[in-house]
């Protein structure tokens, strides 16, 4: 199947080629210090403390290696939504699927909350539209949000070029307000005894508390930012030096931005004036604090001076998720048009704009979506590991891919080469699954049910009925059948009408039976596609057992021996991956055009 759109697509209109590597790195950046630095600073000491300071930097060294893994393929494929893209040039296009798939939900996620964060931030000065006491915007608040979403469609829509200038404004301003309050905490507000000498210590929670605030606390989707960088490949000037110098040098600037921040807020806490009891760092979420951490720490101090200064953080505030905003509008929309140039969803989000050569259709299609996800769960704090979760899922892909293609297609030319990638693979694989793992059973089982119900959106496009060479009444009358079966198993769940067991057993039933299924309806054709895809498959399944009896879960195995046994799972589950990789069709494609792009 051809890269090539046939239907609805004018492919003579192509992506603007306009960013260079100081943009790369500031769109990155701007990714991954958005509303983390305002609100993750609060949620991770609630979760683990001082603590939280650690999970900081176990992430941030987890991110580098994914970022290093990921570089080598970002200038291999330099596509604009790359990250849906990758695994079909190595297991072809029903694993690549099921990835791009999740990384699809949690990109058009993303979008709503910054738009909550940012509203949120709004409401220190306009009254009715967050409730601090539950942490949710009102519906008033739920508007805003969606004008504020609106506006950042029509600047991406308008064209890349003028965001990714703008956004360069955004990000330095935003970057010298980080360096002027960590100054002004140390300076003014800075209490060491916040770290040592209150009730229970530097882990009031445990050590397990530095991994498990990791999804919670908003620091994984700090990090995610990170995949700007990809998303936006296919519109630098020279992806190949760009991409990886870009991406890995805003990681290391994240990081270290990160871990000051974290102390400086610590170290900012007045447990008095946040009227919470000294030492009690869950409570933190149940405060007026939440709305805004930085801005009550310095408005609470009755100091003229850092009164005036915390009145500056709500602008900077604002411009901060601002940034972020627009930078995920324009990667969300870019997964749906990867998803759209490869055929796996209709030709025609695909579509680019002939005056502006944007992705129009799909900016239209993620304001949609995006409205959809605020609705129901207005709050930073209630998106914020939902979102996570799908997004690390797609990063599996990283280290199979990459081992994959060194031995399928050794003679390749790569700009960018992952150093000691025997190690880095396989580490970056374990990385991911226990990023997706530290999410907790609760978030997971929606994961699992969401990705693996999402199949039959594949096999109703023309590149799935193609793959499975069957024609649109029989994949319709398969897909009727398994998503009957998917909402079943997901009531069965939501209700609690079967004990775990017999829950889960049904589910693993299910996408057991289903790629024996489809082998039977394809008559034996989509063998080589089913089996580069089992992994997908019985990785499901080890995650949830391992989610629900886990110390995230019902905790019958405890940390850490549940993290060390899952670990292994994961290793073994990456050798299963690797060695069911294959010269795709995809790959021969690219091959033969000598890795020339038509976008």
């Amino acid at each position: 199947m051809s890269d090539n759109i046939t239907n609805n697509v004018d492919n003579s209109i192509k992506l603007k080629k306009s960013l260079s590597s100081v943009d790369i790195f500031l769109i990155s950046f701007s990714g991954m210090v958005g509303s983390g630095w305002l609100l993750g600073v609060l949620a991770g000491p609630a979760y683990a403390g001082p603590g939280a300071i650690l999970t900081w930097i176990v992430a941030g060294i987890f991110f580098i290696i994914l970022a290093l893994v990921f570089a080598e393929l970002g200038t291999l494929f330099p596509y604009s939504g790359s990250l849906v893209r990758f695994n079909e040039f190595s297991h072809g296009p029903v694993s690549n699927f099921y990835l791009g798939w999740a990384y699809t939900i949690g990109a058009i996620a993303t979008p709503p909350v910054e738009a909550a964060a940012l509203t949120g931030f709004l409401s220190s000065y306009v009254p009715g539209i967050y409730n601090s006491s539950i942490s949710l915007l009102t519906p008033l608040g739920v508007v805003l949000a969606l004008v504020l979403l609106a506006i950042f469609i029509v600047v991406q829509y308008v064209g890349v070029n003028i965001f990714g200038k703008s956004n360069a404004v955004m990000t330095w301003f935003k970057m010298g307000a980080i360096i002027l309050t960590i100054i002004f905490v140390a300076a003014f507000i800075f209490h060491a005894s916040n770290f040592f000498t209150l009730p229970h210590g530097f882990f009031p929670y445990g050590p397990s508390s530095i991994f498990a605030a990791m999804v919670p606390a908003g620091v994984i989707f700090s990090y995610e930012g990170f995949r700007q960088g990809l998303d936006y490949a296919g519109e630098t000037r020279n992806p190949k030096k760009s991409v990886p110098l870009g991406m890995i040098s805003a990681m290391l600037a994240a990081m270290a931005t990160y871990v000051l921040l974290q102390i400086a807020f610590i170290g900012a806490i007045n447990w008095k004036a946040a009227k919470v009891p000294v030492g009690d760092w869950s409570a933190l979420l149940a405060s007026k604090w939440s709305a805004n951490p930085f801005y009550y720490a310095f408005h609470s101090t009755n100091e003229i001076l850092l009164i005036g200064f915390s009145i500056f953080l709500i602008i900077v505030a604002v411009i901060s998720s601002a940034a972020t905003l627009g930078v995920y509008v324009g990667s969300s929309a870019r997964s749906l048009y990867g998803m759209a140039r490869m055929n796996y969803i209709p030709a025609f989000f695909g579509r680019i704009h002939p005056r502006f050569r944007t992705p129009w259709i799909s900016l239209v299609i993620t304001f949609i979506i995006g409205a959809m996800f605020l609705l129901p769960f207005p709050s930073w704090y209630a998106l914020v590991g939902i979102n996570s979760s799908f997004t690390v899922f797609a990063y599996l892909a990283a280290g199979i891919t990459n081992t994959s293609l060194r031995k399928t297609a050794p003679e390749m030319h790569r700009p960018f080469k992952t150093p000691f990638l025997t190690v880095m693979a396989p580490l970056g694989f374990v990385i991911a699954s226990m990023l997706v793992y530290f999410a907790g059973w609760s978030i997971v089982s929606l994961l699992l049910l969401i990705v693996d119900g999402g199949l039959p959106i594949f096999l109703l496009s023309n590149y799935g009925r193609k793959t499975f060479n069957i024609i649109l009444r029989t994949a319709s009358l398969f897909s009727l059948v398994y998503w009957v079966i998917f909402i079943f198993i997901g009531a069965v769940y939501a209700l609690s009408l079967l004990p775990f067991p017999a829950y889960f057993t049904l589910f693993s039933a299910t996408i057991i039976i289903t790629p024996l299924a489809l082998y039977r309806l394809s008559g034996g054709s989509a063998q080589i596609h089913l089996k580069a895809s089992v992994w997908v498959v019985v990785y499901s399944i080890f995650l949830g057992i391992m989610s629900y009896y886990g110390s995230l879960g019902v905790n019958i195995i405890p940390f850490p021996y549940d993290y060390i046994i899952f670990a292994i799972i994961s290793l073994a589950i990456y050798f299963i991956a690797i060695n069911t990789g294959y010269h795709t069709d995809k790959l021969k494609e690219y091959q033969a055009t000598g890795g020339v792009t038509n976008e």
